[in-house]
Protein backbone atom coordinates (compact mmCIF):
# COMPACT_ATOMS: atom_id res chain seq x y z
CA UNK A 1 0.00 0.00 0.00
CA UNK A 2 1.27 3.34 -0.92
CA UNK A 3 0.94 6.48 1.39
CA UNK A 4 -1.25 7.66 -0.81
CA UNK A 5 -3.26 4.97 -0.10
CA UNK A 6 -2.83 4.76 3.21
CA UNK A 7 -3.94 8.38 3.76
CA UNK A 8 -6.92 7.81 2.13
CA UNK A 9 -7.74 4.84 3.98
CA UNK A 10 -6.81 7.37 7.61
CA UNK A 11 -9.17 9.72 6.12
CA UNK A 12 -12.33 7.91 5.53
CA UNK A 13 -11.79 5.95 8.82
CA UNK A 14 -12.15 9.80 10.12
CA UNK A 15 -15.02 10.55 8.17
CA UNK A 16 -16.86 7.40 9.06
CA UNK A 17 -15.98 8.28 12.37
CA UNK A 18 -17.49 11.42 12.36
CA UNK A 19 -20.88 9.97 11.17
CA UNK A 20 -20.71 7.47 13.75
CA UNK A 21 -20.20 10.05 16.47
CA UNK A 22 -23.01 12.49 14.96
CA UNK A 23 -25.20 10.06 14.65
CA UNK A 24 -25.01 8.73 18.61
CA UNK A 25 -25.24 12.00 19.70
CA UNK A 26 -28.57 12.53 18.08
CA UNK A 27 -29.85 9.17 18.40
CA UNK A 28 -32.18 8.57 21.40
CA UNK A 29 -31.58 4.88 21.65
CA UNK A 30 -27.92 3.58 21.41
CA UNK A 31 -26.51 2.50 18.08
CA UNK A 32 -24.34 -0.41 16.81
CA UNK A 33 -21.19 -0.20 17.89
CA UNK A 34 -18.40 -0.17 15.48
CA UNK A 35 -15.49 -2.34 17.20
CA UNK A 36 -13.10 -2.46 13.84
CA UNK A 37 -12.75 1.39 13.14
CA UNK A 38 -12.85 2.20 17.12
CA UNK A 39 -9.81 -0.25 17.27
CA UNK A 40 -7.81 0.98 13.97
CA UNK A 41 -8.52 4.91 15.04
CA UNK A 42 -6.77 4.31 17.90
CA UNK A 43 -4.09 2.78 16.48
CA UNK A 44 -3.73 5.32 14.34
CA UNK A 45 -3.75 8.04 16.85
CA UNK A 46 -1.07 6.30 18.50
CA UNK A 47 1.08 5.84 15.48
CA UNK A 48 0.67 9.52 14.62
CA UNK A 49 1.18 10.68 18.09
CA UNK A 50 4.61 8.68 17.99
CA UNK A 51 5.36 10.57 15.00
CA UNK A 52 4.36 13.86 15.70
CA UNK A 53 6.46 13.71 19.50
CA UNK A 54 9.79 12.47 17.25
CA UNK A 55 9.67 15.42 15.02
CA UNK A 56 9.08 17.66 18.40
CA UNK A 57 12.41 16.15 20.01
CA UNK A 58 14.43 16.20 16.57
CA UNK A 59 15.64 20.54 17.59
CA UNK A 60 18.43 19.69 15.31
CA UNK A 61 15.80 19.56 12.24
CA UNK A 62 12.61 21.47 13.61
CA UNK A 63 12.73 24.92 11.35
CA UNK A 64 10.03 27.07 12.18
CA UNK A 65 8.05 25.37 8.95
CA UNK A 66 8.41 22.14 10.23
CA UNK A 67 7.09 23.17 13.98
CA UNK A 68 4.12 24.89 12.67
CA UNK A 69 3.26 21.73 10.76
CA UNK A 70 3.91 19.17 14.00
CA UNK A 71 0.93 21.66 15.38
CA UNK A 72 -1.24 21.39 13.10
CA UNK A 73 -1.15 17.47 12.98
CA UNK A 74 -1.28 17.63 16.74
CA UNK A 75 -4.41 19.91 16.97
CA UNK A 76 -6.11 17.07 14.29
CA UNK A 77 -4.75 14.44 16.74
CA UNK A 78 -6.61 15.92 19.66
CA UNK A 79 -9.58 16.54 18.16
CA UNK A 80 -10.06 13.33 17.33
CA UNK A 81 -9.30 12.17 20.16
CA UNK A 82 -12.13 14.53 21.80
CA UNK A 83 -14.38 12.77 19.28
CA UNK A 84 -13.34 9.75 20.46
CA UNK A 85 -13.70 10.38 23.76
CA UNK A 86 -17.34 12.05 23.45
CA UNK A 87 -18.58 8.81 20.91
CA UNK A 88 -17.83 6.67 24.45
CA UNK A 89 -18.66 9.04 26.81
CA UNK A 90 -22.09 9.25 25.02
CA UNK A 91 -22.70 5.98 24.60
CA UNK A 92 -21.62 5.68 28.53
CA UNK A 93 -24.38 7.91 29.76
CA UNK A 94 -26.68 6.16 27.44
CA UNK A 95 -26.32 2.73 29.14
CA UNK A 96 -26.46 4.20 32.67
CA UNK A 97 -29.89 5.84 31.22
CA UNK A 98 -31.26 2.69 30.17
CA UNK A 99 -29.71 0.02 31.48
CA UNK A 100 -32.61 -1.99 33.12
CA UNK A 101 -34.46 -1.40 29.84
CA UNK A 102 -31.26 -2.89 27.88
CA UNK A 103 -30.62 -5.54 29.53
CA UNK A 104 -33.86 -7.09 28.76
CA UNK A 105 -33.54 -6.62 25.17
CA UNK A 106 -31.43 -8.83 23.11
CA UNK A 107 -31.78 -5.88 20.25
CA UNK A 108 -30.44 -3.63 22.45
CA UNK A 109 -27.64 -5.93 24.22
CA UNK A 110 -26.24 -7.27 21.06
CA UNK A 111 -25.42 -3.26 19.76
CA UNK A 112 -22.97 -2.91 22.70
CA UNK A 113 -18.97 -3.21 23.34
CA UNK A 114 -18.61 -7.23 25.26
CA UNK A 115 -17.11 -4.75 27.60
CA UNK A 116 -20.24 -2.18 27.01
CA UNK A 117 -22.42 -4.97 28.03
CA UNK A 118 -20.75 -6.42 31.37
CA UNK A 119 -20.74 -2.37 32.32
CA UNK A 120 -24.77 -2.56 31.49
CA UNK A 121 -25.72 -5.49 33.35
CA UNK A 122 -23.69 -4.55 36.55
CA UNK A 123 -24.82 -1.07 36.45
CA UNK A 124 -28.70 -2.42 36.20
CA UNK A 125 -27.70 -4.95 39.12
CA UNK A 126 -26.43 -2.01 41.33
CA UNK A 127 -29.07 0.34 40.90
CA UNK A 128 -31.62 -2.69 41.26
CA UNK A 129 -29.80 -3.38 45.00
CA UNK A 130 -29.44 0.17 45.71
CA UNK A 131 -33.15 0.30 45.25
CA UNK A 132 -34.11 -2.28 47.09
CA UNK A 133 -31.93 -1.29 50.06
CA UNK A 134 -32.89 2.35 49.90
CA UNK A 135 -37.00 1.95 49.44
CA UNK A 136 -38.66 -1.20 48.63
CA UNK A 137 -37.52 -3.20 51.80
CA UNK A 138 -39.79 -0.96 53.57
CA UNK A 139 -42.53 -1.28 51.54
CA UNK A 140 -45.12 -4.11 51.94
CA UNK A 141 -43.88 -7.50 49.69
CA UNK A 142 -47.25 -7.08 47.62
CA UNK A 143 -46.19 -3.62 46.70
CA UNK A 144 -43.07 -3.92 45.72
CA UNK A 145 -42.72 -3.77 41.79
CA UNK A 146 -39.19 -3.61 40.85
CA UNK A 147 -39.14 -5.98 38.46
CA UNK A 148 -41.84 -4.30 36.77
CA UNK A 149 -41.29 -3.58 33.00
CA UNK A 150 -42.67 0.17 33.80
CA UNK A 151 -40.50 0.81 35.88
CA UNK A 152 -37.66 0.40 32.97
CA UNK A 153 -37.22 3.63 31.44
CA UNK A 154 -36.58 3.17 27.69
CA UNK A 155 -35.37 5.99 24.95
CA UNK A 156 -38.11 7.79 23.22
CA UNK A 157 -37.83 6.61 19.63
CA UNK A 158 -40.82 9.00 18.99
CA UNK A 159 -38.78 12.44 19.52
CA UNK A 160 -37.85 14.58 16.36
CA UNK A 161 -34.49 14.64 15.10
CA UNK A 162 -32.46 16.06 12.00
CA UNK A 163 -31.36 13.93 9.48
CA UNK A 164 -30.17 13.99 5.82
CA UNK A 165 -30.90 11.00 3.40
CA UNK A 166 -27.87 9.49 1.43
CA UNK A 167 -29.77 8.31 -1.37
CA UNK A 168 -33.32 7.81 -2.52
CA UNK A 169 -35.65 6.47 -0.71
CA UNK A 170 -39.00 7.38 -1.69
CA UNK A 171 -42.11 7.17 0.41
CA UNK A 172 -41.06 6.90 4.59
CA UNK A 173 -44.03 6.54 6.79
CA UNK A 174 -43.59 9.39 9.51
CA UNK A 175 -46.65 8.15 12.09
CA UNK A 176 -47.48 5.02 13.35
CA UNK A 177 -51.13 4.75 11.56
CA UNK A 178 -49.02 5.09 8.61
CA UNK A 179 -51.64 7.31 7.53
CA UNK A 180 -48.88 9.79 6.35
CA UNK A 181 -45.87 9.65 4.54
CA UNK A 182 -42.31 12.01 3.56
CA UNK A 183 -41.02 11.62 0.16
CA UNK A 184 -37.51 11.52 0.61
CA UNK A 185 -35.03 11.77 -2.40
CA UNK A 186 -31.24 12.14 -1.91
CA UNK A 187 -29.52 14.82 0.28
CA UNK A 188 -32.98 16.03 1.64
CA UNK A 189 -32.90 17.20 4.88
CA UNK A 190 -36.22 16.43 7.15
CA UNK A 191 -37.15 16.68 10.61
CA UNK A 192 -38.68 13.74 11.40
CA UNK A 193 -39.42 11.05 14.12
CA UNK A 194 -36.83 9.34 14.78
CA UNK A 195 -38.45 6.16 15.15
CA UNK A 196 -39.44 6.67 11.21
CA UNK A 197 -36.25 6.49 10.03
CA UNK A 198 -33.79 4.33 12.24
CA UNK A 199 -33.35 1.13 10.17
CA UNK A 200 -32.14 3.76 7.30
CA UNK A 201 -29.56 5.29 10.01
CA UNK A 202 -28.43 1.65 11.12
CA UNK A 203 -28.12 0.96 7.62
CA UNK A 204 -25.86 4.20 6.35
CA UNK A 205 -29.05 5.32 4.03
CA UNK A 206 -29.58 8.01 6.75
CA UNK A 207 -27.15 10.34 8.90
CA UNK A 208 -28.23 12.29 11.84
CA UNK A 209 -27.51 16.25 12.13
Amino acid sequence: MTDQEAANDINEDIEKMMTLWRNELNAPDILNYNNDLVVALLEQIKNQQGYIDSIGDDRGNLTEERSFTNKLYQMEIDRLRYVLASYLRTRLQKIERYSKHIVKTTVYLDRLSEKECIYAQQHASLIATHLNNTALSRIPEEHRVLDSDGMALEPNLDKFVFCQSQEELGQVRCDDRGAEFVQVREKDRHVIRYRSISNFVETDQVFLI
